[in-house]
């Protein structure tokens, strides 16, 4: 099938949303700029089907592709860890073994489960095991798993504990999307690697205070500059930007566009073309690109600049702290699509509703909570002027209620704030910048920007207990950008 073709018919009866001015780029791209050196296939992590099972955290030296090395944590001795994928309604048993010599645990990110199954830093253990057992009763969707203990995250996370958790049901296998060989996992990370080749971590105290842990090199699948061989037919990419801090601005050489069929929680409504996607920390994204009809045979995966409003006294700290990567905002490839050879897939036909989504409505909420982003000097960031504490209750909801909590960015560096036990829904946010395709569905994350307000609605249907919510710019969380959050 032809790309004019598949556009079409997906087209047909999908939503539109308007790219704001703040993020469209007019730059272009030509072929000597993107032409990056792709040697390296990219890999993909197995896969676990079975209920019950076990992951072992152990640490371990690991050579990557083009001389690099990672004192690496690993689950089930894969970086990244396996993807687990099961189908809505199955009982899970899990066996957590930690043999990292830190104390960790796992947190499911995007799954509504017991409080005592979520992952709460009160729970970490610093060596045996931790059984999870919780039912799948979630939408299908690309979710996903990381450690959870205070202070250390971003180091766990960063060293190679983190994989996909994907959910399937039926209403999204009726739809007979691209599967098998035709759908890719694509995590993202960035990397910080020494004039001796091994990746660090050791962000400075600005940088966990400020900016993040920002690397030099972008890591797909755990490779550096990968490649993937595909037919010139349609592909279903699952995105996950699994960096610490780093967020980027997703995009196909040469502005090919893109259908957005998927966020945080699942399908939405409607797919969405598009020719680029903000993503930030923790954010995920279901994609369908159409690689038949193009005039050469490779295309690049890129990240496209972007500028961060109100970030100036940030971009030009980054500098001061002796930070190695590129700026936030800034843009470079990330991997290349080689195309060869015939499609065999039969063709791909969209309907012009994906899911049904039934979103609370703004007059429903029982309440308004404004949940403040501050700085403090010589502290770090603050969520309504408080530090985590690990016992402490700062926010109190009730079991069934619907409230619409307002992100007040104060700050001037983003914050991607990630709500434990929920979906929500965005409704607004201030500014020019509109709502990203993606926030057209379900989410857990939602990137809050300095000086904006960003608005969204939750139903609080999980089991009574204590739960968190956080900034997912891990630097910041383990630096105390954290809440406590009692369903009561």
């Amino acid at each position: 099938m032809k790309r004019k073709q598949f556009l079409h018919r997906v087209g047909l009866g999908t939503g539109a949303l308007a790219l704001s001015p703040w993020l469209t780029s007019c730059l272009t791209f030509s072929d000597d700029e993107l032409q990056g050196s792709f040697r390296n296939r990219l890999p993909f992590p197995g896969q676990i089907t079975d209920p019950s099972f076990n992951l072992s955290a152990s640490s371990a030296e690991i050579e990557i592709p083009e001389s690099l090395s990672l004192a690496a944590f690993q689950f089930n001795n894969s970086v990244p860890g396996p993807t687990i994928r099961h189908v809505k309604g199955q009982e899970l048993n899990i066996q957590f073994t930690n043999n990292i010599g830190q104390e960790s645990i796992i947190h499911w990110h995007g799954l509504i489960v017991p409080p005592e199954m979520d992952g709460h830093p009160k729970d970490a253990i610093s060596g045996g095991a931790y059984d999870y057992e919780f039912s799948l009763n979630q939408r299908a969707g690309t979710y996903w798993y990381h450690p959870h203990p205070h202070r250390i995250t971003g180091e766990q996370v960063y060293r190679g504990l983190a994989g996909f958790f994907i959910i399937e049901d039926d209403e999204e296998k009726a739809l007979n999307l691209p599967s098998g060989n035709y759908e890719i996992p694509l995590v993202i990370q960035d990397r910080r690697v020494s004039d001796s080749g091994q990746i660090i971590y050791n962000p400075s105290m600005p940088e966990r205070m400020m900016t993040g842990f920002l690397g030099d090199t972008i890591l797909v699948n755990g490779a550096p500059s990968p490649y993937h061989e595909v037919e010139p037919g349609v592909y279903r990419l699952r995105v996950l930007n699994g960096s610490n801090a780093r967020i980027y601005n997703v995009a196909f050489q040469d502005d090919l566009s893109f259908m957005v069929i998927g966020t945080d929680g699942g399908l939405l409504p409607e797919a969405i073309e598009t020719n680029e996607l903000l993503m930030a920390p923790g954010e995920r994204a279901d994609i369908l690109v159409d690689f038949s009809g193009l005039k050469k045979n490779s295309i690049h995966l890129i990240s496209k600049p972007f500028d961060v409003p109100s970030g100036g006294g940030m971009m030009g700290m980054q500098n001061m702290m002796g930070s190695s990567g590129p700026e936030q905002g800034t843009g470079f490839d990330l991997m290349e699509f080689r195309i060869d050879g015939e499609s065999k897939q039969e063709s791909v036909d969209l309907p012009g509703q994906l899911s049904e989504s039934t979103f609370p409505e703004a007059s429903s909420a029982d309440r308004t909570r404004p949940i403040r982003l501050d700085m403090q000097m010589m502290n770090g960031h603050t969520i309504n002027g408080r530090q985590f504490e690990m016992e402490r209750v700062d926010e109190r909801v009730e079991q069934g209620s619907t409230e619409i909590w307002e992100f007040i960015n104060n700050s001037n560096v983003p914050h991607p704030m990630h709500v434990h036990a929920v979906q929500f829904k965005v409704l607004d946010r201030s500014g020019n910048r509109g709502l990203t395709p993606t926030e057209t569905g379900w989410k857990d994350t939602v990137l809050v920007m300095p000086g904006e307000t960003v608005r969204v609605i939750m139903s609080f249907n999980a089991p009574k207990g204590l739960y968190v919510f956080h900034c997912h710019n891990l630097e910041h969380e383990d630096n105390g950008m954290m809440a406590n959050l009692e369903i009561i």
